[in-house]
């Protein structure tokens, strides 16, 4: 595949040419990233390049423009459209790599040119006209659900006023990864054939529970790889102690990357949580659902209560025996503490 950045002549400036040093830098830019690409693992402690200031590195949430622009080189993507463009970072790394870029952005006085105001999953706002020529798409979403850190409003002006609302960080996980993954498959929808899609995500910690976003994505196209980026001077890696608890810090993020093969088709994989009673599971065998019920009567239960719990439940639909199939299962895996009373063997 075709380089896009061999040829030198062709990196655009604002004024002229670039000086010999910034040449010098960014060839040892693509040098570091494409080692990096030869393996699923990239870490870049030194966020930005010497001499040059990507983005904001003050922006919550941004990332090293060197993580889109390893796939930008490994895919020889000429024209990148970026999702949630925020500080600008990828708008730098392609002006300085002299290849066309569009980005869009839920703040309504983007920082860039380049960037346009527009809310993702509000469907009568139609994409710019570059995304149906990219070849490379990116996304690094916002992360649903962690409250110390806010956008609409804070990050940058509300001019609208009513985009705080409209924020997928403010929202709960759930709904915002169903935000997320509606402004997934609209991108993929205008994508061409043969175009990637990167997407950058993490996991969240909040109120005591752990959230994966990777693991709730939509996946539409073709599944290409998976890589792990390592995180650098994190919030939580400086100021969280982790010391004390069951859960390590998360020293990483994900990035799913996604090709679309055709132009008509759209094949898509979308996670979706389901609850089921084990006592209505077709996978649960009648020892994992008996010693669930003992356990869920406090360790000892009586034969009649136990009845009870399962009574009415599928396990027993497709076994008119089943009394008889409890009793069995207790005799094997439990221990009788009086006549009619059971309680797991380990107790």
């Amino acid at each position: 595949m075709e380089n896009v950045y061999l040829s030198r002549q062709n990196v655009l400036v604002k004024n002229g040419e670039k000086s010999m040093e910034k040449k010098t830098e960014l060839d040892r830019i693509l040098s570091e990233v494409r080692k990096q690409m030869q393996c699923t693992v990239l870490s870049y402690p030194e966020r930005d390049p010497v001499g040059f200031k990507w983005g904001d590195p003050g922006y919550n949430g941004n990332c090293s423009g060197k993580v889109p622009l390893g796939f930008i080189d490994k895919f020889g993507a000429k024209n990148v459209f970026e999702m949630y463009a925020g500080s600008g970072t990828l708008s730098d790394v392609c002006r300085d790599y002299g290849i066309d870029y569009c980005g869009v952005d839920l703040n309504p006085n983007p920082v860039r040119d380049n960037i346009f105001p527009m809310d993702l999953c509000d469907m009568s706002q139609d994409f710019p006209v570059d995304i149906y020529d990219a070849d490379f798409v990116f996304q690094h979403p916002v992360y649903p659900g962690i409250n110390r850190i806010k956008y609409a409003g804070s990050a940058w002006k509300d001019t609208v006023g009513n985009l705080a609302s409209r924020d997928i960080q403010n929202m709960p996980f759930n709904e915002g990864m169903a935000k997320i993954n509606l402004a997934t498959m609209r991108a993929y929808s205008a994508m061409k054939p043969g175009a990637f899609m990167a997407i950058l995500v993490g996991e969240i910690r909040a109120n005591g529970k752990y959230f994966s976003m990777y693991q709730n994505l939509a996946l539409p196209g073709e599944f290409y790889q998976s890589y792990i980026k390592m995180q650098h001077n994190t919030w939580s890696g400086i100021n969280g102690n982790y010391s004390k608890s069951m859960r390590a810090l998360t020293g990483h993020e994900m990035i799913a990357i996604i090709r679309k093969p055709s132009g008509y088709e759209i094949a898509y994989v979308v996670p979706k949580q389901y609850v089921m009673d084990i006592r209505d599971s077709k996978t649960a065998t009648w020892r994992d659902v008996v010693i669930a019920v003992i356990r869920k009567l406090g360790g000892t239960a009586s034969l009649n209560n136990i009845y009870s719990e399962i009574a009415g439940h599928k396990k027993c639909e497709t076994n008119s025996h089943w009394k008889e199939k409890v009793r069995q299962t207790l005799q094997i895996s439990c221990k009788s503490v009086e006549r009619g009373v059971w309680t797991l063997s380990a107790a």
